[in-house]
Formats: structure tokens, sequence, C-alpha cells
């Protein structure tokens, strides 16, 4: 057996490995969806009519085993045209030449009933390059039942392509044009080296180059979603494609070494020995190698982006600058998405309205504003999901959107809106344009997108809210000056008086001898107790203004503790991954429902677990543990970091204080977070306290009440 007889012999089986991969992606991806079904029995059929090929080319042609193989194949190239037609109808959602669709089937099991018989295939001829049919008188029909679905369906595609108004769409109709181009012309060569017109069939090899085009639509342009299925499976296919050649040529080579010392099947004996040995060796590591590389192939334009947001995670954690946070954003986002334009919205107090603070790409609009009331406004903050430009014209709430929202829009050349959330109130509005390369945005870049959303969202708020605190503080610093001053001279000004009054009525009273009960008695003391109450007002006036107010109610109510664990874990976990160090929790199974004011426990847990990632090397150990102890519920985050010093021990809870790392540099962010989780931890009337040794680690350590109190507010 030489090389080219080889090949034609066994390049129907290469093709049947290909097409039942993709069978098996379309399989594992959506078997439900009838769209996902059609398009796999046609992928069936053309798999059935290679693997018949192959048993027509390798069998005897004088047994009449190669013409059975044939009529099988006859009927499988038939099936695999209708199909063919069937699944570009759904592709192309067209309706033309739809009512064809059941006369089309109908034709399958006519010519199945004609196929044994030698009205189609009379016999099998050997040709120069092997085994080849020879027609028979009503194979003229046959041909017309299986060339008019296929350029039927070449037309739908033709027709979808030049209508799109999607780049990826028409690109998809491309490709997948190609590919039944390809298959439709290697078919005509059959019948024509068949009847000695060509001197090789290449019907096989179309086929093949069909699949490869499908492979290509499915990982460059996610033809029916199934990119995420071919991405884990690409690397066997190609493993398996290079067992395939690996074995030929271990066969060809034992085969020339060893035939002329023993017999052919001794010498095909030892190269398939030979091969599998070798393929047993290699098969591993081969494999694993082979996953990476095609990792990526699939994120090669994303790899880079996807190590920029792990940057942008570890970098703005602590970063309280909202401008630097925002531009960050915006950066990492047009860069992922290769957008030409992204901007970033977020309320502006007290109206809430949102306003543009970070933009990229945009040359007007620096002033753009959504109103709060918007239509688009309040379906982002009612809705998880995200909105196209199409969305704002097939949504009825989103047709309500004014004129002059819509032009600022439009101008600002908005394509896909990503709602950013933090505890389920949309703190920013994520604006991108269209893609450099005009292609539409898909799901994994919208997957892409809310990772993104997701993380900087807390941050921003915190960024947000730090940066009004900041402001506040600046005011109450300067009101607190003028209050003290106004306090100086209202002192001054009213106790020089009072002082006087007072002096002036104990004179009046001691001078005075009259009865008690006449008026001008009941006069000077009534003038003495008023002096007396005005005195205490004051002094009451100065302790209140030295007080600080606190406001704040709590929401109390049954919480599942263990899902308010998950949750702020959920919350941290990224940064914990990105310092690769590792969160242990335990939580008391036997642990109820306790009443508590959910939200605000969330932000305990989280600043006390934040403070222990923040304090933390590398690689390093956190533990939280959560149980039940004397009708409490008992908090505990251990970690391994560096300690803390007796000297700063009992400063930790202060406000706006700020540890020192073990380099002897202030640890980032503002000080504050300690500070109020012992407020709202004794605003439950619980307590916090914490363990730690130089050098060692630090425990933090808070409870708080399970039960229910008696009173459901704090002050």
């Amino acid at each position: 057996m030489d090389v080219s007889e080889f090949f034609y012999q066994f390049l129907p089986l290469f093709s049947v490995i290909i097409l039942s991969f993709l069978i098996s992606l379309v399989i594992r991806s959506d078997w439900r969806s009838f769209s996902y079904r059609i398009f796999s029995l046609f992928l069936l059929s053309m798999a059935l009519w290679g693997f018949f090929i192959f048993l027509m080319r390798v069998s005897n042609p004088h047994t009449g085993t190669a013409l059975m193989w044939e009529k099988f194949a006859i009927v499988f190239i038939l099936a695999t045209a209708v199909f063919f037609y069937h699944t570009t109808i759904i592709l192309t959602r067209t309706r033309s030449w739809r009512r064809l669709l059941p006369l089309f089937y109908l034709s399958i099991p006519v010519f199945a009933g004609l196929a044994p018989t030698k009205l189609i295939v009379e016999s099998i001829g050997e040709k120069s390059y092997g085994n080849a049919p020879e027609f028979g008188i009503l194979f003229a029909p046959y041909l017309v039942a299986a060339y008019i679905p296929t350029f039927l369906g070449i037309a739908n595609l033709v027709t979808a392509y030049l209508k799109s108004p999607s780049l990826m769409e028409r690109n998809r109709y491309l490709y997948f044009l190609i590919g039944a181009a390809f298959s439709l012309v290697g078919a005509t060569t059959d019948i024509l080296a068949a009847q000695e017109v060509m001197p090789y069939p290449l019907g096989i090899v179309g086929n093949i180059l069909f699949a490869s085009a499908t492979t290509v639509a499915i990982l460059r342009l996610r033809l029916l979603e199934l990119r995420v299925v071919l991405r884990r499976g690409m690397s066997y296919i190609i493993l398996s494609t290079l067992i395939v050649g690996l074995y030929g040529g271990v066969f060809f080579l034992f085969d020339y070494l060893v035939q002329r010392q023993t017999d052919s099947t001794s010498a095909r004996f030892l190269a398939a020995l030979g091969a599998a040995m070798l393929v047993t060796i290699l098969l591993q590591p081969i494999l694993g190698r082979l996953q990476n590389i095609v990792d990526k192939w699939f994120y090669r334009e994303r790899y880079d982006h996807l190590k920029e947001l792990q940057r942008f995670s570890l970098e703005t954690k602590d970063i309280t600058d909202l401008d630097d946070i925002a531009n960050r954003m915006i950066d990492v986002a047009r860069k992922a998405m290769q957008a030409n334009s992204a901007c970033l919205m977020l309320p502006r107090q007290p109206s809430n309205d949102f306003v543009l603070v970070a933009a990229w790409g945009l040359e007007n609009n620096t002033d753009a504003v959504l109103d709060a009331n918007s239509p688009l406004s309040l379906w982002m903050k009612n809705h998880s999901g995200n909105l196209t430009s199409k969305d704002l014209d097939i949504i009825p709430q989103l047709q309500a959107i004014p004129s002059d929202e819509r032009d600022t829009l439009k101008q600002m050349g908005a394509e896909l809106f990503i709602p950013l959330k933090a505890k389920d109130e949309l703190t920013g509005i994520l604006i991108l344009g269209q893609k450099i390369s005009e292609q539409d945005y898909s799901s994994e870049d919208i997957d892409l997108l809310r990772t993104v959303a997701n993380q900087a969202a807390m941050t921003i708020e915190n960024a947000r809210l730090y940066s009004q605190e900041s402001q506040r503080l600046h005011e109450l610093e300067k009101l607190e000056q003028l209050k003290s001053n106004l306090l100086l001279t209202v002192s001054h000004e009213l106790k020089t008086p009072m002082t006087a009054i007072k002096a002036g009525t104990d004179m009046l009273a001691e001078q005075d001898s009259m009865d008690a009960s006449s008026p001008k008695t009941r006069l000077i003391r009534s003038i003495s107790r008023g002096v007396v109450r005005l005195e205490k007002l004051i002094d009451e006036s100065l302790d209140y203004a030295r007080m600080q107010s606190a406001n704040l109610k709590l929401n109390l109510q049954p919480t599942d503790v263990e899902e308010l664990v998950e949750d702020v874990v959920g919350l941290i976990s990224s940064g914990i991954k990105a310092k690769k160090q590792t969160l242990t929790v335990d939580v008391d199974p036997s642990l109820s429902d306790a009443v508590i004011d959910q939200a605000r426990t969330e932000r305990i847990l989280l600043n006390v677990l934040s403070n222990a990632h923040k304090f933390t090397d590398k690689e390093g150990q956190i533990a939280l543990k959560v149980e039940v102890d004397d009708g409490n519920v008992v908090f505990k985050v251990e970690d391994n970091g560096p300690g803390i010093a007796s000297t700063e021990m009992n400063r930790i809870f202060e406000a706006y204080y700020r540890g020192e790392n073990p380099d002897g540099k202030k640890a980032a962010g503002t000080g504050l977070g300690l500070s109020i989780a012992k407020y709202l931890v004794e605003l439950h009337e619980g307590k916090i306290w914490l363990e730690s040794k130089e050098g060692e680690g630090t425990t933090f350590y808070f409870s708080l009440p399970k039960g229910v109190r008696d009173e459901d507010t704090g002050d």
C-alpha cells in the first residue's frame, strides 16, 4: 500500500473523527434546542456519509460488500443535503422556499427504497486511485434531489449575508457558506472522477474543509454559542489528529524497514505495536501542553487584559481617589473590549442624577447627564442585566426616554450599558461604544464586563462615600471652628450680663426684709430661678455641642448567618486569590437564623476580613469561624500576619488610625474600617475585641446577640 492509496482509503475516517467531535459539542452544549438538533443531524449525516465511503474504499469490489456500503452512503449524502437546507433556514431565520422542506424530507425514504436496487448505483469499479461507483439510470434524478436543497441552502446564506447589519453575523454566514461551497465542489468532483472526467475525487476533502470552516466559525464567531465547549475539547481533536499522523508515520516507517526481513503481516503488526507504545508514552504530556496552547488561541486577544483586570483588582482595593479608580476602570474596560469609546457615570448628590466622571474616546458631552427618574436610570436600578442600544427601541419602558437624552446617548456613541451595583443599589453605569472591529458584543464579552463591574462597584462606592465623608469632614471641621468661636462669643457675651443679673438679684434678696409672700420678693425669686435655668441651659447646650450625633437605626430581622458569610466571602475572594492567600471558613452547622441587621453585619465582617487580608502576606493563611456561645453569635477571624504591637492595640479601633506594615510604612486605607465595625457592633449591643502577638498573627472576635431584643433601634 503506497501513500496515495493509504490517504484515499483513510481520509474519510479522518473526516468522521472531526465531524463526530463537532456532534459531541452540539450535544454537550444544548441538546434540548431544536436548532441544535437539526444541526447535529446534518453533521451526523455527513459523518455517516464519510464512514460508509471509508468502508466502500477498503472493501474488495468483487465481493459485493463495497457496493453495499456505497448504497448506504448514497442515502446519507441525500440526507446531508436536506439537513443542510433545514439548518440554513434556522440559522438565517428565512421563510423563502420553506414549504419545500416536507418534500425534501420525503425524498430521503423514496431514494432509500431505491438504493438497494441497481437503479442509482449499478456496481463498484476499480479506478487508478481506488474503488469508485458506477451509476444507474436513476442517478440523474437522485442528483437533482440532492443538489436542489443544497443550492437553496446556499442561496439562503447568501441572502442573509447581504441583508445582515451585523459584521459578526455576516462573517458567520460567510464561513458557513465557504464550507458548504467546499463540500458541494468536492461532491461534484466525486461524480466527475467516477466518470473519469477528473483524475481524483475530492468529496471527502470538501467535507473536511467544511468541518474546518465550521470549527473556525465556532472558534472566532461563536456559531451557535459552542465556543466554550469547543475550547474544552479542542485539545483532544488536535491530539487525535496527531495520533493519526503518528500512527501513519510509524506504520510506513516500520513497513519500509521490516518488510524486506519478514512478511507484510508481521511488518504491519510491528508498526501498530510501535505506534501504540509511542502514543502511550507521549499522550499525557502532549495533552497538557495542547490544552495550554488551545487556551492561548482562544484568549490570545484577552490574555493581557485579564492580567490587567487582576492588577486592577489588586491596585484599587485600597485606593480612595474616586477619579483614579474611575479612570483605571475605563481604561481596563475599553482595552479588554477594544471599544472605540467608554465612559462611567456616577450619581451626583443630592439629586442622584448620573453625571459623567470619566471618559475615553469622547470629543463632546463632557457634561452629559442622565436624570435619576429617566426610564433608562430606573430600568438599570430595577434590573441586573445589561442593555444594548437596540434594546432602547425594543423594551417598552425604554421607549419613553426623552429625546434630549436619546440625542446625548447617540452623540456619545453608546452601544452597551452595564450597571454597577453594590448591595443591589445602582452605584454607576458603564457605557461602551461600538467595538473597533464593528462586531457585536458577545456573551463572553458581557461576562468579562460584569466581572469588571462587580469588582469595581464596591470599590467605587467606597471611594465615593470616602470622598463625600472627606468633604463633609472638612465642612464639619470648619463648622466646628465656627461653633467654637460662636460658643466662646456667646459664653462671654451672655455670662457677663448673667453674672451681673445674678449678683443684683442676690443683693436684692439679702437687702429685702419684706414678707416672703410679697410681690417684690416673688419677683426677685423668679428672676433668680430664671438666671439659674439660663445657666443650666447654656451648660447643656455646650455639652450637647461636644457630643457626636448618631442617628443610625438598625433593621433587625431573622438572618441566615451561613448565607451572610458566603456573601461576604464572595466579595473578598478575588483579592484573596490575587494574593494567593488561603481562606478557610467554618460555620457551626447547628446555627439557626439570628435576629440582626444583615447589611450592617456584613459590613462588620467585611471590614474585619479585609483588615486580615490587607495585613497578611502573600500565600498567608486566614481562618473564619462562626459559632454560638451563650446566646450570642461569635465571629472569629484569625490570620498569620505580622501581628500588632502592644503599643498599638489600645488604638486599633480609633477613627482614622492606621497601623504600620512590617516595613514601617503606614498601611493603605482610611483607618475607618475597624472604627466603623466597633460602632456597628456596639449598636447591636455586642462586643468586639482582639488578641495578637507580634510575629505570630492576630485574631479578631466580635459577638452579636442572637435573639430578639427589647429595643430594635440604636442611638
